[in-house]
């Protein structure tokens, strides 16, 4: 007879993707640390354990091993606060992935953004009329102009809202989801600036701050992956500045800019 109280063991692939870490130390380093991270989660389950198996060649996301007797509700935990890859087969409309821009600037149609969709591999395309609609208040600017405006780079977080897909071309459509939409309508809204982290842990984030005299000038500092954080500053502060300020502590990290006088444009 099955013993329900014996810890399962479940094994899963993390949303996060860490491409730049390529030395032996540099990888020991993140397997710690990141490990470290996951744990932060779990923390009140005392019978649940987790271990990093591997950090995938082919797409440089974490596999990793659970054990535990509430293993379902770990994943789903997991799922939530970190993200997890995903089938293909099993991506439906209207629902909710984390995901991270892709080859931004390559084609003028729009902008790919890579939500861990394997089997096959597919990244969601927000085409250019969508950007238009959420972005521009239907005014017809160039992707180009959107991405220069505010300051997309590869990596840039968002929540994405499928809206189309196509199993047999293996392609999938998609919409900024609100919760990313919010966050970006914020910066105009409010007449704010402030800065995409793509590189460094929201501690990493937080402490440069602070060394800089800086904290005192954030309204909130979002996580969206363990080294992806974008923070928004009060009024009238200057985000190039900051970035200039805090650079030197985050030698890892590629900082750029959000200011609402360039986004701004996009409607006028």
């Amino acid at each position: 007879m099955k013993n329900w109280f014996s810890n399962m063991v479940k094994k899963i692939v993390l949303y996060d993707k860490f491409s730049n870490f390529t030395s032996e130390k540099e990888q020991k380093d993140l397997r710690y640390n990141y490990l470290k991270y996951l744990k932060e989660h779990v923390k009140g389950f005392s019978k649940t354990s987790l271990k990093i198996i591997k950090l995938r060649n082919f797409d440089k996301r974490f596999e990793i091993e659970i054990s535990s007797p509430d293993e379902r509700f770990m994943v789903n935990l997991l799922k939530k606060e970190v993200g997890l890859i995903t089938n293909f087969n099993d991506v439906k409309v209207g629902q909710e992935y984390k995901g991270s821009m892709i080859d931004v600037g390559r084609v003028g149609f729009g902008i790919f953004v890579d939500c861990g969709i394997l089997n096959p591999k597919v990244d969601v395309l927000i085409n250019l009329v969508t950007l238009r609609d959420q972005l521009c208040q239907g005014n017809e600017k160039s992707t180009r102009e959107i991405i220069k405006a505010y300051n997309f780079i590869d990596n840039f977080p968002l929540v994405i809202k499928t809206t189309g897909i196509d199993s047999n071309n293996n392609t999938i459509k998609g919409e900024i989801a609100k919760t990313s939409l919010d966050l970006l309508n914020k910066i105009t809204d409010e007449k704010i600036e402030g800065i995409f982290a793509n590189g460094a842990t929201k501690n990493q984030l937080k402490k440069a701050l602070i060394k800089t005299g800086h904290l005192r000038d954030i309204i909130t500092i979002k996580r969206y992956g363990f080294l992806d954080n974008i923070v928004l500053f009060k009024e009238n502060t200057n985000a190039p500045g900051i970035i200039a300020n805090i650079g030197k502590y985050l030698t890892r990290c590629k900082l750029v800019a959000l200011r609402y006088q360039n986004i701004s444009k996009l409607t006028e």
